[in-house]
């Protein structure tokens, strides 16, 4: 510009060619700080995956938040939707906040050290003004965006629900009965978005007028106040001077209050974050107490008195022995007020009943799954009982893996269990016919 008003053609061609040789720089400064940021996220979506990861697959856990505890109705939502949001608003305000924060710094410094604190001080205080006003009005935010990613998952999970058991809705016929299923959550999704919608438009409205006009007000406001000064230095200067002057430091000014305008609207991005980390917090608070063997249910009527992990729990090999053990179910159902019997290595034991008469029950308390409410319960440690489960699960992966469960393939081989023992396995079992079937172990 200084050159173009002083007819300089030597000192324009120079700037010029000097902006030229710099815009290769700026664009490979550009990328590589998008590249910092998406960096960024990975790296912090690969830390919180790992370690919330560890606490939902310690134990029991993950069976523990499904069966024993109501708080999380949809786990998968939180471990994989509301993470990556999470991270990516994490980045996104990084980006969004350091920036303008650098630049109302530098401009703050040039403007105070010509025109006077006074100007920069106006910018400022709207800034935390403003600032105050809008996070007040942004406080449904958090609470809307936390609602809005439940009923996601809620969602999610009947539509996931209707291709785990297809078979069975077919058989039944009930197609036109899940249809009204998905439609009913769906439009309770629905209503929370268009109420989320109709805020959000509220609160564009509200950002526009104070981070942009209203700004764009004050700042020249605030850039006029010297140069209307009749005390002022710039009193004294020439026409053209204060045209010059007032062009460059009405320029800064303006750039000082599209920074504040940038640093008000990322409180927006911060509104909406909170509501993501309400949901990743509550996820690692529920992780870490059922992992502490505290967790919470709805009870049923008049269970309200009984407390879970209330019984003693011994471990002794070739031994089963439930002594005065009540039958509970997590929500406070009692199937058996007590139940005392004894079994040692090498009994064989059929146990039959009616349909809800405890059976599960009894191996689901065998096996650690649900809280012993009272009594004492001695049993051979993990590792020493094998439990089948009623319905069969098949792992993600080849035949050998489905052998080998639960250890992976390679970690069966280290304990000794080479193709030709499994294949043995399998013609045992009259189950040969797989691997010639599938043609290999198919690795």
């Amino acid at each position: 510009m200084i050159a173009i008003i002083s007819m300089d053609k030597q000192l324009f061609k120079k700037r010029l060619i000097t902006y030229c040789m710099a815009i290769p720089i700026i664009s490979v400064v550009n990328n590589v700080l998008k590249y910092s940021i998406g960096a960024l996220k990975i790296q912090l979506r690969t830390n919180m995956t790992k370690r919330l990861y560890e606490d939902y697959l310690k134990n029991y856990t993950y069976y523990r938040m499904t069966n024993l505890d109501n708080r999380i109705a949809n786990a998968d939502q939180l471990l994989t939707t509301d993470v990556d949001k999470f991270c990516e608003g994490v980045a996104d305000l990084y980006c969004n906040t350091a920036k303008p924060i650098l630049d109302i710094s530098i401009y703050v410094y040039k403007l105070s050290s010509t025109l006077g604190g006074g100007t920069p001080s106006l910018m400022l205080g709207y800034l935390v003004v403003s600032g105050v006003i809008l996070t007040h009005l942004r406080k449904p935010t958090a609470r809307l965006t936390a609602g809005e990613q439940k009923l996601e998952g809620e969602f999610r999970h009947i539509n996931s629900r209707l291709i785990t058991h297809s078979e069975e809705v077919a058989f039944y016929n009930g197609n036109v009965r899940e249809k009204a299923t998905l439609l009913a959550s769906y439009n309770k999704l629905l209503n929370h978005l268009r109420k989320f919608l109709r805020f959000k438009v509220f609160m564009g409205i509200i950002d526009n007028l104070v981070a942009k006009y209203f700004a764009s007000i004050v700042g020249f406001w605030a850039v006029s106040m010297p140069f209307l000064s009749q005390n002022h230095a710039f009193s004294k200067d020439a026409h053209g001077e204060r045209s010059r002057l007032y062009y460059t430091y009405g320029r800064m000014l303006v750039k000082l209050a599209e920074a504040i305008g940038r640093l008000v609207l990322a409180g927006r991005d911060l509104t909406r974050l909170a509501g993501f980390t309400a949901r990743v917090t509550q996820l690692r608070t529920v992780l870490k107490e059922l992992n502490d063997g505290k967790y919470q249910r709805t009870m049923v009527t008049g269970a309200e008195n009984l407390k879970p992990n209330g019984g003693k729990l011994i471990f002794k090999n070739n031994i089963i022995k439930f002594d005065k053990v009540p039958l509970i179910t997590p929500n406070g159902d009692v199937l058996i007020s007590e139940l005392t019997f004894e079994i040692k290595s090498g009994m064989n034991v059929l146990v039959c009943g009616p349909n809800g008469a405890g059976k599960s029950s009894l191996f689901r308390v065998l096996g650690e799954l649900w809280p012993l409410f009272g009594g004492e319960l001695t049993k051979p440690p993990r590792g020493k009982l094998f439990y089948i489960p009623q319905r069969p699960y098949m792992t993600l992966g080849c035949l050998r893996d489905q052998l080998t469960y639960p250890h992976s393939g390679a970690e069966a081989a280290r304990r000794g269990a080479s193709d030709q023992k499994l294949e043995e396995y399998l013609r045992r079992v009259q189950l040969g016919y797989l691997l010639e079937r599938e043609g290999a172990w198919m690795q």
